[in-house]
């Protein structure tokens, strides 16, 4: 089989944030179309942020590197027809926030045959391999004849542009296509420009006019644009393109979706295409934070967990992130609020935010299991918020109920701020419900009288 391929990096303008370490996240995504004969083109594109990359002092300043590793298996011979690596050049002038502003972006095409394949993409770090990101899927290629009406698929793009660059590997039908593989648009990515390609328009198919809709949708199938045109039948093959712009669209899931229909040969034609929006005002927030927002649990949390997350979340926010929190009115704002929380706890210990998240709640089932109260969930009571906020004491004193002194405990950490305690007693006897009475933490209730209440 004969594989042509072509790759360009391109550079494109985004604001991040960090040049961390973290585990590397690649955006891929691809799109088939009509090739010559019965075989097709399969193009794949791929898109990293320059500041996930380690970079090392070189010659010509700060340099890293992108690792590209392609396989293609033929499902029919079980034979690789592809099976190559490419590595793709970053050099920042410094590591400053600044210059960290760019995201990698590459296309790679091949030409294959009418088949079943399975396709794996390996997006790794140079200089830190164990740093990877992996796809894997099957592609059908079938072949596209002219006896029907039929869509490419649908490639989203940054910019599309007039250009007579023949040589760019984003030239394609006199159009300078730049791919965006997240599918992710909003914040500086107003307008989602899109390309498709239609195939079968003969007189056998289509009437001499015919209509074209672009649609948006959300999760739930609701139109929410519509803009429809009227095209000519001038050739058996035509190349659509141009925006949608999603300014106006709440951050979250939707589909684009292009359909050729014609009333009176009673056609209906459609391909779609997932992409995603993500707003947060006015704040700065860089991309990794967008695709991972999109990508976590926090995107889909419904409203009765997110409630609930806050509520417990509330104990380690300060008390004008609680009022920001209560402000909110939209789920979807909500949920960002709670995935960039955390994302600031990672900026501010340099600890992954799933891990973060995993050891707090870890501490409030703890706390729900050992404290529970009457009338009272555990994690609500005194003993559970300590616990939750500070985790588990070093030492705990415990003084059971006395004839003449309730019952009470004292708990002390070593390396809490620099070492403290807090004193919890059973106000009214009998009933397990312990008070904290005083600690010697900041932002704690202190009393150092608090002995005079363990009189009965």
């Amino acid at each position: 089989m004969k594989i042509v391929l072509r790759i360009l990096i391109l550079t494109f303008l985004f604001s991040v944030n960090n040049l961390s370490g973290k585990d590397i996240y690649f955006n891929f995504d691809y799109a088939l179309y009509k090739g010559e004969g019965s075989s097709s083109v399969l193009e794949f594109y791929y898109s990293v942020n320059q500041n996930s990359l380690k970079h090392e002092k070189g010659d010509n300043g700060f340099e890293g590197a992108a690792m590209i590793d392609i396989s293609i298996l033929d499902l029919a011979t079980n034979e690789f027809i592809v099976s190559n690596s490419y590595k793709t050049p970053s050099v920042l002038t410094d590591t400053s926030k600044k210059a960290a502003t760019q995201k990698l972006v590459g296309q790679i095409n091949y030409i294959l045959k009418p088949g079943k394949y399975k396709l794996k993409i390996t997006g790794s770090d140079f200089n830190q391999p164990e740093s990877r990101d992996v796809l894997e899927t099957d592609i059908n290629v079938n072949p596209i004849e002219n006896s029907s009406v039929s869509l490419s698929d649908i490639e989203l793009s940054t910019m599309i542009k007039k250009s007579d660059n023949t040589a760019s590997i984003f030239y394609k039908n006199t159009l300078d296509v730049i791919p965006n593989p997240s599918g992710l648009f909003g914040m500086n990515l107003t307008d989602m420009y899109f390309y498709v390609e239609m195939y079968g328009l003969v007189p056998e198919n289509i009437s001499e006019k015919y209509l074209i809709k672009y649609s948006v949708l959300n999760v739930n199938n609701e139109e929410l644009i519509s803009k429809v045109k009227s095209a000519d039948r001038n050739a058996s093959d035509r190349v659509d393109y141009g925006k949608i712009s999603v300014d106006s669209l709440t951050s979250g899931t939707y589909v684009f979706k292009i359909t050729v229909s014609d009333t009176v040969r009673l056609v209906t034609k459609s391909a779609e295409k997932k992409f995603y929006v993500f707003n947060i005002g006015g704040e700065q927030v860089n991309t990794g934070d967008a695709d991972d927002f999109l990508r976590s649990e926090f995107a889909g949390k419904s409203i009765k967990d997110v409630e609930d997350e806050f509520s417990k979340m509330s104990y380690i926010m300060t008390s004008q992130q609680v009022n920001n929190f209560n402000e909110l009115k939209d789920i979807e704002e909500k949920r960002k609020f709670l995935f960039l929380f955390w994302k600031s706890k990672e900026y501010a210990a340099g600890t992954p935010y799933l891990k973060l998240k995993s050891d707090f709640f870890a501490r409030v089932r703890e706390a729900d299991s050992k404290f529970k109260e009457s009338f009272k969930e555990g994690w609500k009571s005194d003993r559970g918020r300590i616990y939750i906020i500070y985790g588990k004491p070093d030492e705990i004193d415990n003084f059971p109920f006395q004839a003449s002194t309730k019952s009470y405990q004292i708990w002390r950490y070593n390396s809490v701020e620099g070492g403290g305690e807090c004193v919890f007693i059973e106000l009214q006897p009998g009933t397990d419900n312990y008070w904290l009475v005083s600690s010697t933490f900041r932002n704690e209730l202190r009393n150092d009288n608090w002995e005079s209440q363990l009189v009965q």
